[in-house]
């Protein structure tokens, strides 16, 4: 099975280079993003089946994000990876608003989120 495209935005770049390489090595096609405008463009111009992205982030921030996302992919799957906690409402809002899954930092492995990814991409 053909592996899905991967665009992640995070303005952490420790966090999305150990992203890029640890599934690179896992032969996963992924682009990284420090900046919203620099998503927006490999989302653009890569047309990812996922996206991972940040809720806070400087310029726009990972909910408004997800809907101008929504608006012109809308079968793109959004995994939010987020250290925000407000006892869970951001999180039943992205949800309701169609991110596919939330997942929060710091992640017990890279495996938790890989198997995110994959069952995101079966599921059409």
């Amino acid at each position: 099975m053909k592996k899905p495209t991967i665009v992640a935005i995070d303005d952490e770049i420790d966090f999305i280079g150990m992203l890029e390489d640890y599934f690179k090595l896992r032969g996963y096609e992924i682009n990284v993003a420090s900046k919203s405008a620099q998503g927006i463009e490999l989302i653009n111009s890569k047309k990812p089946g996922i996206v991972i992205l940040d809720l806070k982030m400087p310029g726009i921030n990972g909910e408004e994000f997800l809907g101008l996302l929504k608006s012109k992919h809308p079968k793109t799957k959004v995994v939010f990876v987020s250290a925000f906690d407000d006892a869970g409402k951001t999180k039943a809002r992205l949800l309701n608003a169609g991110a596919y899954a939330y997942l929060d930092k710091p992640l017990n492995s890279l495996k938790e989120l890989e198997k995110v990814i994959n069952k995101a991409f079966r599921v059409k």
